[in-house]
């Protein structure tokens, strides 16, 4: 049970604070007490008056609190909607896209994506997200949605593949001159970018030629390889050195396509 003291004495500060606020609002100052009661009760009731208006901020702090965790829920979810919103305007283009380099192909191609492209000294490291429970092979072609050449599926796993990028010393593809007969073939150079191989002094090239695929190995036509970046012409030498830009350097990679070769 309560202690009667400290019972009595909360029912006692409770009075005086009533009697002070009544002859203050409602009986206007008429009846008189002692001066240090009338001082004690008037600190009292500021005391009071001063707590319930601290409650009220307490209660508006919790009311602003609120709505701030109501606002910063809604701009939540508005980002996730304005995210996937744009992932499919970007969806739906890469596909408006892809439908024109599909459709000129004579090979059916799976729609995928890369996952991670980074740099190490023996090569470049592409992960393509679809793999063998997909339909992908090794010697598979991938490509951008315009045509560019990114590399060929050089290993596969039940969920995702390995691509061999253009510019890794491994890969090699035959390459032709756009409107030209100047033809030879293009390898991977690491940072180099790529060189092209097997064009005679006498063949007609220049810096920022276009360069395609001839469709006389394994890779399928007029893919997009890239364009001359240098040409050495040295008269002691049987071939010209040249040296291409890989035309993947300058797009971004991520929806790609991939050309299914067997």
């Amino acid at each position: 049970m309560k202690n009667p003291s400290i019972k009595f004495s909360a029912i006692f500060l409770v009075a005086i604070i009533g009697v002070v606020f009544l002859n203050k609002y409602a009986w206007k100052g008429w009846i008189p007490y002692p001066k240090s009661l009338v001082n004690s009760g008037s600190y009292l009731f500021a005391k009071a008056e001063n707590f319930g208006g601290l409650l009220e901020h307490i209660r508006n702090f919790n009311h602003l609190a609120s709505e701030n965790d109501k606002l910063k829920r809604d701009e939540k979810i508005a980002n996730e909607l304005r995210a996937r919103v744009d992932n499919l305007e970007d969806e739906n283009e890469f596909l408006r896209r892809a439908a024109r380099v599909s459709q000129r192909l004579d090979y059916p191609v799976v729609y995928g994506g890369i996952f991670n492209l980074n740099f190490a000294p023996t090569g470049y490291n592409v992960l393509l997200n679809k793999g063998a429970k997909d339909g992908i092979s090794e010697g598979d072609v991938v490509v951008n949605n315009e045509g560019v050449l990114v590399g060929k599926v050089q290993k596969v796993m039940d969920n995702f593949s390995r691509i061999l990028f253009v510019s890794d010393p491994e890969f090699k593809v035959t390459t032709k001159v756009v409107g030209s007969a100047t033809s030879g073939i293009a390898r991977g150079a690491l940072n180099g970018g790529m060189y092209l191989d097997f064009v005679v002094q006498a063949d007609e090239i220049k810096e920022e030629d276009v360069l395609i695929t001839t469709g006389n190995d394994l890779f399928p036509p007029a893919l997009i390889i890239g364009s001359v970046d240098h040409v050495e012409v040295n008269a002691t030498q049987m071939f010209k050195k040249i040296r291409i830009r890989p035309a993947v350097h300058d797009v971004k990679l991520g929806r790609v396509l991939v050309i299914k070769i067997k």
